[in-house]
């Protein structure tokens, strides 16, 4: 059923996900206006780029937020000195952990999460604390790490001991060693607040924890797998002794290579969803509030867009305010019941018109142009 409207000026709404490897989600916006606006009619189109809480994020929030840039010196996975950033606003400072803790800044040779540590982003954080930030918000995803965020602890002056009172490298292979925490940090996290942000609710250990669902895309052998996951349990249970806090099954402690249990547990860290905070950040519900159309999609639609993705946090806000949904995507892998759940009056896909995977990658935003020049046409705009 398409819907048609009367007034000269309607107002569409184009609030994308990135094309992963592809479009950034402002290229998506700019393809998508070049095919609506290929037509004669006069169209009211607002860009509202999205992410969910992973790498990226920090880029989109850039362009909402009235942020400084603090240029900060750090180091990546493998303890290498590299130069990098973190945005500031008032007494919030906004972090990335891909920035020094990802796995774009390792070659495929070096990528091996018995060895990387998020030390580089303790670093920035400390940076961000010393000089006075009291609100931290901490972007997860992308990393290159499984050490259950103990890195970033030990910048903050944690120590980590095994059994002969030995401090440890908090790296991935030395996690089932850790018998004993010391904890020399200097700041007052009842003061501070610190603030994860993750688009995933894994927990820290097990078949569907940080090792098992991640770590083989980091680099890790079966081996390497069934032994950090070890060593997530053997954490898990140091936390608990040393703080009373139970992490081994908190919703999210899994992203990012654990970096919620060692935050959460040392750091009084709280985790928040990645899409549902960028939207109250960005201003989205209001802007579809706005809209006589809302646009959305990502690189590919599956199961996994139902849970927390952009796609599915704005599917519901547009069925909230009873605002119809159109969704373009590389790649649609849903069923016609998934979809239901997505409420969407019409769905565009680039592989449906492409010759293959590597023309819909590289030509992905000519192909958006099109499609959103079917839109047009299709819904009479």
């Amino acid at each position: 059923m398409y819907q048609t409207f009367s007034r000269s000026y309607m107002k569409i709404l184009i609030a994308p996900d990135k094309f992963k490897d592809s479009l950034s989600a402002l290229e998506v916006c700019e393809a998508l206006k070049k095919g609506l606006s290929s037509n004669t009619k006069q169209l009211d189109i607002i860009f509202h780029p999205m992410a969910d809480g992973g790498d990226g994020s920090l880029e989109i929030i850039s362009n909402y937020l009235p942020l400084q840039k603090q240029l900060v010196q750090t180091t990546d996975p493998l303890a290498r000195t590299i130069d990098t950033f973190y945005y500031t606003s008032s007494n919030t400072a906004f972090i990335e952990l891909a920035s020094a803790s990802g796995i774009v800044l390792l070659n495929q040779t070096e990528r091996n999460p018995m060895l990387t540590s998020t030390l580089g982003t303790g670093k920035i954080l400390l940076d961000a604390l010393s000089k006075g930030y009291q609100e931290i918000y901490l972007f997860l995803g992308g990393s290159a790490t499984n050490d259950a965020g103990l890195g970033i602890c030990e910048a903050l002056g944690f120590y980590f001991l095994d059994a002969q009172q030995n401090e440890l490298p908090p790296i991935g292979e030395n996690l089932i060693k850790i018998k004993s925490i010391q904890n020399h940090c200097p700041f007052d996290f009842e003061q501070t607040k610190i603030t994860l942000i993750c688009d995933v609710n894994n927990p820290l250990y097990g078949t569907n924890g940080a090792a098992y669902t991640y770590a083989p895309q980091k680099g890790a052998t079966p081996q390497q797998v069934e032994y950090l996951d070890k060593g997530l349990q053997n954490v898990a249970q140091v936390l608990k002794q040393h703080t009373g806090i139970e992490v081994g099954t908190l919703a999210g402690s899994g992203a990012a290579g654990g970096i919620g249990a060692g935050l959460v547990a040392l750091c009084k860290a709280k985790m928040l969803k990645g899409f549902d905070t960028i939207a109250q950040l960005t201003n989205l519900e209001q802007q579809i509030q706005a809209a006589d159309w809302v646009i959305s999609g990502e690189g590919k639609l599956d199961k996994q867009s139902l849970r927390g993705k952009v796609i599915s946090g704005i599917a519901q806000l547009c069925q909230k305010h009873q605002k119809p949904l159109a969704l373009f995507v590389g790649k649609n892998e849903l069923s016609a019941q998934d979809l239901k759940a997505l409420n969407t009056q019409h769905i565009y896909a680039i592989d449906s018109i492409a010759q293959n995977t590597e023309d819909a990658m590289t030509n992905g935003a000519a192909y958006l142009e099109e499609l959103g020049q079917q839109f047009y046409t299709n819904c009479e705009l």
